[in-house]
């Protein structure tokens, strides 16, 4: 018996330390938008392992972690910086590229649904 919680103790603690290593990079995942104009519409962030990919029209390429919110996109030779506000989430992304800077906000999540929603949209379809 005490072997069975030993082994669940140290399950646990894997699973913990597994899930510090890749928090952080939750918080920079998601479509970001830049204003009407931009030689870019929309880039999407994404996460592999422990590696983020910028991806958009354009392609898809890796960045490389810097510092605390800023990353190195080593295809067009451009730092990245994300900033953070209130409640510390991240809410903008700026690429600064051949002498630009291009700025783009973080869209909402488009699987969020409001309480209302998911009342109307989930259960009032259900036949139970």
């Amino acid at each position: 018996m005490k072997k069975i919680f030993l082994m669940a103790f140290i399950l646990m603690g894997v699973i913990a330390n597994l899930n510090a290593q890749t928090s952080p990079l939750k918080d920079y995942l998601g479509k970001y938008v830049f204003p009407e104009g931009s030689p870019v519409a929309e880039v999407t962030v994404t996460a592999e392992d422990t590696v983020l990919t910028l991806n958009s029209a354009m392609g898809s390429t890796t960045l490389e972690k810097k510092g605390v919110d800023t990353f190195y996109l080593a295809a067009y030779d451009a730092p990245i910086i994300f900033k953070r506000g209130a409640g510390n989430a991240v809410e903008t992304l700026t690429i600064l590229v051949q002498g630009m800077e291009l700025t783009a906000k973080k869209a909402a999540a488009s699987y969020a649904l409001k309480e209302e929603d998911f009342y109307t949209k989930v259960w009032a379809n259900k036949n139970y």
